[in-house]
């Protein structure tokens, strides 16, 4: 098989999925022929009234203990800026040879737009290794597979789902391996959802 045939049905592999994971899904034999319409979706292929918005979000405080977790990590200085109102906290750390942005996302259907970043990832990524989501222990959720939680490393970003809290932390440290970043920024968001939560 040629490189580019390969190439045309991981394109067309990626797209049904993402297809299926937004809610372009058919309808199963029986409930077609028992005249039954699919579940409601939203937009962004959230189930409609199947996951609640949350009031939780990242507090000034909690800012602060992500910085100060953040220089017990690197030993470098970081400035701390945040942005704590719900439904999308942010905190920005940054400093000499540092930049870290940690989000957290409690919208309504939060916990369905990180399964539909993933599958973006996984279909604009392919088929560079660096550039699709790497599932990552002990983070989200506890799943099969461990898929509530992925690393991209070309992005050095970890995105991580625990009920409808979807966070972000996109972790750079100059000079440091692709591993050191993952291990650093799952502590990070392990610590992140406990101060969110």
């Amino acid at each position: 098989m040629g490189r580019a045939h390969a190439f045309l049905l991981l394109a067309l592999s990626c797209s049904a999925l993402a297809l299926a994971a937004c809610g372009g899904e058919a309808m199963s034999g029986a409930a077609h022929r028992a005249g039954a319409a699919p579940a409601p979706r939203g937009i962004r292929g959230e189930r409609v009234g199947g996951e609640a918005a949350g009031t939780a979000r990242l507090s000034d405080a909690d800012c602060a203990a992500l910085g100060r977790a953040l220089r017990g990590q690197t030993g470098r200085r970081v400035g701390v800026a945040a942005r704590p109102g719900p439904p999308l906290s942010r905190c920005r750390l940054s400093g000499h040879g540092v930049d870290v942005n940690v989000y957290l996302d409690t919208a309504h259907a939060a916990h369905q737009r990180y399964e539909n970043r993933i599958v973006e990832q996984a279909q604009f990524g392919a088929p560079d290794p660096a550039r699709v989501p790497h599932p990552v222990a002990g983070v989200g959720t506890p799943s099969a597979g461990e898929h509530e939680a992925s690393w991209v490393p070309a992005l050095s970003t970890l995105f991580a789902v625990r009920g409808n809290h979807f966070l972000t932390v996109a972790y750079a440290v100059a000079g440091w391996s692709r591993p050191r970043r993952l291990g650093a920024a799952s502590d990070l968001a392990r610590q992140a959802f406990r101060l969110g939560g």
